[in-house]
């Protein structure tokens, strides 16, 4: 018998001579070959496509290495940048001083009336130079008398002359300051001045804000602050000052407070807008 293909057609004919070739081994016999091929083909297309992912995926991790790499050295450079710049000191916030009301100073003022002790002399040693001036006497004269007159309490002839007093807050002198706007009492104006919510609002809120000093509730400090304060036409709370202390520390942490009140309903007189003085008294108390 001469060689024969087992993988032939031939071959496969040969075997299922005189038998059912529709039966499924015949085709797979048949087919054989074109199964095999089929495999080797799916085999290869599956090797080839996981060495493209692992080249793939090597390719992407290098390019993601190199660029963190690159990253990390321009943090680097923008750290060592930064270190090289002096560093910009921001400006404190100044806290506002606290203000204690002073007693008002009086200024002396020159007497414009002149009073003479009488005093009993001979004919001949009379000052005739210091006698009282007729009205003629006093018209003709070319110097101003004082518009206005004044005894001065220390019954002496010290201080300031009252004309010269004048004429200085006239040509903006600085030797008497010149008076300010007229604040008026929230006591005594028609319409008072009144925290949003009423005083139960305004008391609430102190109690709530205020911070009680460590180093007076160390000391067992107990106590009232009452401060003294303006409520602009606008509401606006402004010139904060102490009128009955209690310690450095209490005074500040009630003055505080006070800054950061809401705006208040502005007090009225004649219908119009009018600042006025605001009292209130800030109670420290250990509970």
């Amino acid at each position: 018998m001469s060689k024969i293909d087992l993988a032939s057609k031939q071959w496969c004919d040969l075997v299922f001579e005189g038998r059912n070739k529709e039966y499924g081994a015949y085709r797979n016999r048949a087919n054989k070959g074109k199964f095999q091929l089929r495999a080797i083909i799916i085999v290869v297309i599956i090797i080839v496509a996981v060495a493209a992912a692992l080249l793939a995926k090597s390719a992407v991790e290098q390019a993601l290495a190199k660029n963190k790499d690159m990253a990390s050295e321009e943090v680097t450079e923008l750290q060592e940048l930064k270190k090289d710049e002096p560093k910009k000191e921001e400006p404190k916030k100044k806290e506002p001083e606290l203000e204690y009301e002073k007693p008002v100073e009086k200024v002396n003022v020159k007497s414009s009336i002149q009073f003479t002790v009488p005093k009993i002399v001979e004919d001949d040693k009379v000052d005739h130079s210091k006698e009282l001036k007729t009205q003629d006497e006093v018209t003709k004269n070319k110097f101003a008398i004082a518009a206005q007159d004044y005894t001065n309490p220390n019954g002496d002839n010290s201080g300031i002359n009252i004309d010269d007093l004048k004429e200085n807050q006239r040509a903006g002198g600085t030797t008497v300051p010149p008076k300010e706007p007229e604040v008026m009492d929230n006591a005594l104006v028609e319409q008072q001045a009144t925290y949003p919510g009423g005083e139960a609002a305004l008391i609430q809120f102190v109690n709530k804000n205020v911070v009680y000093p460590a180093i007076a509730q160390e000391q067992e400090l107990q106590g009232t602050v009452i401060l003294r304060f303006k409520v602009d036409v606008d509401g606006s709370v402004s010139s904060v000052k102490v009128e009955k202390s209690l310690s450095r520390e209490c005074d500040k942490a009630a003055a505080d407070v006070v800054r950061k009140l809401h705006r208040f309903v502005p007090a009225k007189q004649n219908g119009h807008p009018v600042p006025v003085w605001f009292r209130l008294p800030v109670r420290f108390r250990i509970q």
